[in-house]
Order: structure tokens, then C-alpha cells, then sequence
């Protein structure tokens, strides 16, 4: 764009707001006026001059609160210009990123994106393209929306601006008759609304990010999963009508007007956002409010292989002796640092790396090591979900401290070790119930390895390193006998594996709607493990323990749990970070 004072005599660019394949678009003072405004600046293209002016026809003929108002289209040279009103806000897109729309204010929105489609459709025009980039969200304490860039509008009384089996839009978005490049009509638009709305009410479309093949199979009778499954909490209400909206036949759809009414007959059964928000609120809205959670989510897995990598090595290479003392160091640098790079690859050097410690402690116990952690590893590759697969081996790591002197510094450590089934639940899903089962057992024949003098995490008086005499043992028999007498003897050890299993059962699958109902799912799930873990053992096996240090020891699980429950993906997304901006494509 030509380095000027002022465009077209009257506009001053103030910046860029984004950049799309068609356009550009900038904010810009209008000093003739005393207004902002948006300026979308396309460059001359195949067709672009025609979908500039076809969007300035179509949003010239509407006259709505709930879209956005096109001022003017003026051509230059090799450009052209829409000038149209300038909404500042966020999109849906951010909103949903950051989670800061309640139930009820997001069937408001819904509530005037109807209404707004409602004018349009009377006019003759179809969006065709409604998604959640399109849709403004106006600064303000009440919800207020603008429907923004009918680029791709069809005017129902001109010809059709696409030739027969052409795609224009978004592929996730689009109802299904309109994926096939059929006739499209208003009733496109009702699809394209529900499925915004199912995609906040959830937490996500279904059809975002599928492969176009896959996109397009079977696209006449697709399906979504029902809301009301996957809502049960919702008015069936608002449930039924969304879902009817989603059918995949337009004749049996309903009209904007339909949708709009089931709405605000839904929403008088939602609860109403509170009036201010608190400090609480604050605080859930800001642990969900980073827009790049997913790539954290990347990069944190990663990190957790190396760590976990780290962890494990330093901790038994120190007690099962074996490689000299100088070659310890670059053993342990290059399989951490080959599992932050390479999970997969990395986890499994990290484990073969122990294969020959374990065998000289232990013929027997080398051959259960490779057996039992071998097969459980080469599963959760296959599932890849190498990334967790060490962490088991980070119990013992945990809990040696508070295994050796209780002070409340070191059962709060082993509490982070508590916390690790939770983790594996929340990363692992179906499977992390195998890890919590995992660390329980680890933890527990560390501490006859080792002879804690308390166990966590009951805390009940430990004993000696009664398994160090199955040093040398050839017998894979005769030291698994050893094992199973040792928890015989501790039946709170065995009690706890379960107790891990059971904590680190996929919490997410019980995680869904506003991030305020999804910590108090979390916080009373954790309170009931978290009592089970303190009164079975002395009433259910009479094993005296120190219920106020397992109280301390499930305080950095609680909070782990709590801040997860918020920020790890939930069953309904899979994902934690979506694309958002402005859209100028023109």
C-alpha cells in the first residue's frame, strides 16, 4: 500500500488489523466524518474485484445492529476499497480460545446472529458463511455481536456467483448440501449458526481439522454427535433445537426465525451470568486465557519426556551400579536430552539404558523389569503415548524424601508424586489408569528396596529393605514370590496401587460445560479419593496411619487437579488452542 498522509483525502491509516488471502484490512480515521473505520484493501485479481463488490451489494441492502455496516467502495489504479463500519471487540474465534462466554451469554449471541440473518434473509441474502472468525463480539458489559464479511454472500435475486460444484467458505462450517456444491439457501446459514453454537456450548466442532476426504464421506447423512449427550446438563429445550438445526437434510430443518425462538425459550431456563465478576472467576478465566496453549501443550510434552528421562536415570543409576562413574554424566545428558527431542526414541534408550543395572542386580527382577515395563512401553508408543510412559519410575523419585524423615516439606514433595496418576489420567485418557497402577507398585517396591521408614502415603510406620535379599536371585519365580510376600505383609501399598488407578481415571471424560463446573467436578472427585486413601487403610485393614500428613500430601494433587481441570483438554475438545484473528480473505 502507496506510503500516504491521507487516502482518498479523508483517511488517515492508524495500523493493519490482519491480513487474508484476498485483502488486507486497516483501521482508519475518517476525518471527514470523525469516525474509526475498517478499510478492506484488495488487491486486482482473478475475480477478487467481483467478490469486493459482490460483498459491498450485499451488505449494502442491510440495515441491522447485528452486522456490520459497509460506508462505501471506492477503486484506485489497481485496488479496491471497502470501507465499512469498525468493531472493536474480539471475534467468536478468540472468545471461544479464551473461555470467557457463559452458557447463557453465548445463546444471547446466538439469540442476534439470528436475528441479524433473520434481516438478511428477507432481504435475499445468504451469508454462506457464518463460522466463528466471522462473528464479532463488541467490547461491552452486555453481549453484542456483529456479523462481518459477506464476501461470499449469494443474493437470491441474481445469478449464482459460484459455478456449479465450486466451494466457497469454510469446509467445517458448511451445511451439508453446500459441502456437495449444491443449491444453497437460508437454511445453510441456520446450519452454519448451530454448529458456532454447538462448537461453544462444547468446546468443539467435530468436523474441524478432518482431512477433506474424510470431510466430504458420507457428507448427505452425517451426523453430529447429539448436544444432548454431550450437554446432558443443558435445557432440552435448547438441546433439541440445536440438534434439529443439524440435520442433515435442510427440508427438515429449522428457519432462522425457528432457531431464534428455541432459543430465547432456552435461554429462560440457563442460569444468568453473575453481575460482576470475582476474584474466583477472574482467576479460572486467566488460567484458560493463553491463546497459545496448544503449542504449550506441544512443547510441554516433550519437556515432561526429557524431565521424566532425567529423573528416572539419576535416581536408580545412583543405586543399581553398574556403568563407570565417568561415563555416568554423558549417559544421562544424551538420553534426556535424545527424549525432549524424541520422546518416543528417547524413552526407550532411556529404559534400555537400565536393562543392564537390573541385571546385575537381579537376573530375575531384569527379566520382569524387561518383560512388565518393556510391554507396557511398547504399548503406549503404539497408542503414542510415549511421552508418559516413565512416569511411574517419577514416584519413587517423590516420596524417597518423605520416606526417609516425614517433615512436612517432604510429604508435601510426595504429594506432587500423588498428583502423577491425575497427570496420566488427564494426558494418557482411557490408559492412565495403567500408569496410576504402575506408580503405585514402583513406589511401593521402592520403599522394600530401600526400607522407608513410613510409606507413603498413609504414612504408616515403614520396615526394613526386606526385597535387597533378592540381590543375585536368578529365579524369576522366586522374586516375584518376594514381591507379592512384601505387599502381603504391607496391604496398604496394594491398596494405594488402586487408589492410584483410580485417580488417575480420565477425569476430562467428567469435565464439561463452564470452567467453574468443571473445578468442582474435579475438586469433588479428588476430596472422595483423597478420603478413601485416609480412612480405608485404618478402618477397612487396621493400618494406623497420620491422616493430617496425607491431608498435606493431597494438597499439591487438589491443586494440580483443580488448575488441569481448566487448562488440559477436555474429552470434548482433544485440543487446547484454535486459530483466531481477523478475517480479511476478501
Amino acid at each position: 500500500m502507496p506510503d500516504r498522509p491521507l487516502l482518498f483525502d479523508r483517511y488517515r491509516l492508524v495500523r493493519q488489523l490482519g491480513r487474508g488471502a484476498f485483502a488486507t484490512v486497516y483501521l482508519a480515521d475518517d476525518l471527514r466524518m470523525g469516525r474509526q473505520v475498517a478499510i478492506k484493501v484488495v488487491e486486482d485479481a482473478t475475480d477478487v474485484e467481483g467478490r469486493v463488490l459482490r460483498e459491498a451489494r450485499a451488505a449494502a441492502k442491510l440495515d441491522h445492529p447485528h452486522i456490520v455496516s459497509v460506508h462505501e467502495v471506492l477503486r484506485e489504479e489497481d485496488r479496491t476499497y471497502l470501507f465499512t463500519e469498525y468493531v472493536e471487540g474480539q471475534t467468536l474465534r478468540q472468545a471461544f480460545a479464551k473461555r470467557t462466554l457463559g452458557d447463557a451469554e453465548l445463546v444471547v449471541a446466538g439469540i442476534q446472529i439470528c436475528r441479524g440473518l433473520e434481516h438478511a434473509h428477507r432481504r435475499g441474502v445468504i451469508h454462506r458463511d457464518i463460522k466463528p472468525e466471522n462473528i464479532m463480539l463488541v467490547d461491552g458489559e452486555d453481549v453484542d455481536v456483529r456479523i462481518m464479511d459477506f464476501g461470499v454472500a449469494q443474493l437470491e435475486d441474481v445469478s449464482s456467483i459460484t459455478q456449479e460444484g465450486d466451494l466457497i467458505g469454510t469446509l467445517a462450517y458448511m451445511a451439508p448440501e453446500q459441502l456437495q456444491g449444491g443449491s444453497v439457501d437460508r437454511r445453510a446459514d441456520v446450519y452454519s449458526v448451530a454448529l458456532v453454537l454447538y462448537e461453544g456450548l462444547t468446546g468443539s466442532n467435530p468436523l474441524r481439522g478432518m482431512p477433506l476426504r474424510s470431510l466430504l464421506e458420507g457428507v448427505p447423512h452425517r451426523q453430529l454427535p447429539s448436544l444432548r449427550r454431550a450437554r446432558p446438563d443443558l435445557p432440552p429445550e435448547l438441546a433439541e433445537a440445536l440438534d434439529h438445526a443439524l440435520t442433515p437434510d435442510p427440508e427438515q430443518r429449522l428457519d432462522g426465525g425457528g432457531l431464534r425462538r428455541a432459543l430465547e425459550k432456552g435461554h429462560k431456563h440457563l442460569p444468568e451470568p453473575e453481575e460482576g465478576a470475582g476474584l474466583w472467576d477472574k482467576t479460572v478465566r486467566a488460567l484458560a486465557r493463553d491463546e497459545r496453549l496448544s503449542r504449550l501443550w506441544f512443547a510441554g510434552r516433550h519437556v515432561a519426556a526429557g524431565l521424566l528421562s532425567l529423573a528416572a536415570l539419576l535416581f536408580l543409576l545412583r543405586r543399581l551400579p553398574f556403568y563407570p562413574e565417568g561415563a555416568l554424566v554423558p549417559l544421562v545428558v544424551a538420553c534426556s536430552f535424545l527424549s525432549l527431542m524424541w520422546p518416543t526414541g528417547g524413552g526407550a534408550i532411556t529404559l534400555l539404558s537400565l536393562v543392564p543395572p537390573v541385571f546385575a542386580f537381579s537376573r530375575g527382577w531384569g527379566v520382569l523389569f524387561v518383560v512388565m515395563v518393556g510391554a507396557t512401553y511398547a504399548f503406549l508408543a503404539w497408542r503414542r503415548l510415549s511421552w508418559v510412559a516413565l512416569l511411574p519410575l517419577l514416584g519413587p523419585v517423590l516420596c524417597l524424601p518423605a520416606g526417609k524423615d516425614p517433615q512436612p516439606a517432604f510429604v508435601l514433595l510426595s504429594g506432587l508424586a500423588l498428583a502423577l496418576p491425575l497427570a496420566a489420567g488427564m494426558a494418557a485418557g482411557m490408559w492412565g489408569p495403567l500408569l496410576g497402577l504402575w506408580t503405585g507398585f514402583t513406589t511401593a517396591l521402592a520403599a522394600g528396596f530401600q526400607g522407608w521408614a513410613v510409606l507413603p502415603w498413609t504414612f504408616s510406620t515403614g520396615g526394613d529393605a526386606v526385597l535387597q535379599g533378592t540381590r543375585y536371585e536368578p529365579s524369576v519365580g522366586a522374586v516375584a514370590l518376594a514381591a507379592a510376600r512384601f505387599l502381603d505383609q504391607r496391604p496398604e501399598l496394594v491398596l494405594q496401587a488402586l487408589f492410584l488407578a483410580a485417580l488417575a481415571f480420565p477425569l476430562q471424560v467428567l469435565l464439561r460445560g463452564s470452567p467453574e463446573r468443571r473445578l468442582w467436578v474435579s475438586a469433588g472427585y479428588v476430596s472422595l479419593v483423597g478420603a478413601g486413601l485416609m480412612l480405608l487403610p485404618p478402618l477397612g485393614l487396621g493400618v494406623p496411619g497420620r491422616p493430617w500428613l496425607t491431608f498435606l500430601a493431597l494438597l499439591p494433587c487438589a491443586i494440580i487437579a483443580l488448575v488441569s481441570s481448566v487448562v488440559v483438554p477436555t474429552a470434548d475438545t482433544g485440543r487446547l488452542g484454535v486459530k483466531h484473528g481477523v478475517d480479511a480473505k476478501g
